[in-house]
């Protein structure tokens, strides 16, 4: 019993290790996983971090939407992507124009009809079989700089289209603020009509308990409902408009109509945009305005015009070579029948006499184009000017008619309260409170409307000067 004991201990401690090894094994594994699902957790989160949340857009990440997904946007980019083609490949016509040629064909003897056709023909033995391996090559060496001017002209037109890409973003920025701008407004007046509906009802309540002392007749309890029914039916309006301007959002940023979306426009509105003196402002509307510039390119296309024009009254200059093997020998008479090889190289000097009637009216109407180019550009640069000053003049208006709508906005309500107490003390009709009710809500309604189109014609203004 003694002996057997302390191999029984030895062998219960085995086991017990050989447990624990399994059991930490298992600890292991499952940390493994544990690490494995942390991992996952962390990418889905991330990924879930760069989904778009649709339910609070903010306008800056509506614009970054647009700016990617749009499609005329996108169709911009491809324009610019196929002249970035043309212009390589216009590149390529500097390069020589290499050509392989062969050709094997089977040859008749040869019968001569000495006395007439119809007479027997004497027979001659020919060489049957010939072919020929050619190999040419051309490059030209002066074609009057036409080829240069005309990948100019296809650099200038890369840059146009980048240009027209520019302002095209521009023109997409404009449009989702002034959505975004709309669908402001529609929701304060959305906000302000549901106030007015809550004092509707409080007032409905009020008349009712005096119509039910007698105070009041059946006719102002009417009224009063009526008003209420007006402002539901405004909300409804308000409703479908909004509903239609998230519409024309999802338009621009090219987003699915089922698409669940909320728009984030409380910080829209600025009340201090400080804007700089006018002249300063045409200053850089004609440094910054993209017509501009694609004004003065377009001059610079047609100036190209006229001296690849001008290039078909001069010579043209190639530079050539060939090298053939040739059987048989045909260089010789009788033809030999031997391959022989052989190799030129050489100059070519051609010009056309006809271009120098031909091409008259052609250079004609190239001066008209530069002189029609630069009318556009001194157009263009008037129509900016004016374009500046009329934004700038709306803009000034804008800040006129807010402070013009604050004053209006205290004097209607101070008019409501006064007509209100009358009315509480039966000095004025049912209708002069309504009439009051109705200038107030009017007078909070244009402040709002004239606020957001003070921020709209700000943004214009930017616009216009090519700061958005």
């Amino acid at each position: 019993m003694s002996e057997a004991a302390p191999r029984k201990f030895a062998e219960s401690k085995t086991i017990q290790q050989k447990i624990l090894t399994i059991f930490m094994k298992m600890i292991s594994y499952a940390n493994r996983y544990q690490w494995f699902a942390l991992c996952l957790l962390l990418m889905s989160n991330l990924l879930q971090a760069q989904i778009t949340d649709y339910q609070h857009l903010s306008l800056q990440k509506a614009i970054e939407i647009g700016l990617i997904q749009n499609k005329k946007i996108k169709i911009s980019h491809l324009k610019d992507e196929m002249f970035e083609t043309r212009e390589k490949d216009l590149k390529m016509e500097k390069l020589p124009d290499v050509e392989f040629h062969t050709s094997y064909n089977q040859v008749t003897n040869l019968f001569q009809h000495e006395d007439g056709v119809f007479a027997k023909a004497t027979k001659y033995n020919i060489i049957n079989g010939m072919y020929d391996f050619t190999l040419s090559a051309s490059i030209p060496v002066y074609m009057g700089r036409k080829i240069k001017n005309t990948e100019k002209k296809a650099a200038i037109d890369t840059e146009i289209s980048s240009l027209k890409t520019h302002l095209n973003e521009r023109q997409l920025k404009m449009e989702i603020i002034t959505a975004f701008l709309q669908i402001h407004h529609l929701k304060e007046q959305q906000h302000l009509i549901n106030d007015k509906m809550k004092e509707d009802s409080v007032n409905i309540k009020q008349v009712k308990a005096l119509k039910a002392n007698g105070v009041v007749t059946v006719n102002e309890v009417l009224r009063t409902s009526l008003q209420l029914s007006n402002h539901k039916m405004s909300r409804t309006e308000l409703d479908n408009d909004i509903q239609i301007a998230e519409h024309k959002l999802k338009t621009m940023l090219s987003l699915p109509e089922n698409q669940e979306m909320h728009v984030e426009t409380e910080d829209l509105i600025s009340e201090n945009a400080e804007i700089p003196y006018i002249n300063e402002l045409t200053e850089t509307a004609l440094h910054r305005n993209e017509s501009v510039e694609i004004a003065n390119k377009n001059l610079t296309l047609k100036e190209l015009d006229q001296k690849i024009t001008k290039a078909n009254y001069l010579p043209k200059i190639t530079a050539g070579g060939e090298y053939f093997l040739k059987y048989p020998n045909m260089m010789f008479y009788p033809p030999e029948p031997y391959a022989y090889r052989l190799g030129m190289i050489g100059i070519n000097l051609t010009y056309p006499i006809e271009n120098l009637y031909k091409n008259k009216y052609k250079m004609q109407e190239a001066k008209e184009n530069i002189t029609l180019a630069q009318l556009q550009i001194e157009e263009n640069e008037e129509n900016i000017r004016h374009e500046v000053y009329e934004a700038f003049k709306k803009f000034e208006e804008t800040e006129e008619k807010v402070k013009i709508a604050e004053e209006a906005i205290n004097q209607a309500k101070e008019n409501y309260r006064i007509v209100k107490t009358k009315y509480a003390n039966k000095l004025s009709l049912i209708t002069e409170l309504i009439d009051a009710d109705n200038a107030y809500l009017e007078a909070q309604s244009n402040l709002i409307s004239v606020k957001i189109n003070r921020q709209l014609k700000y943004y214009q203004l930017q616009y216009t000067i090519g700061n958005l």
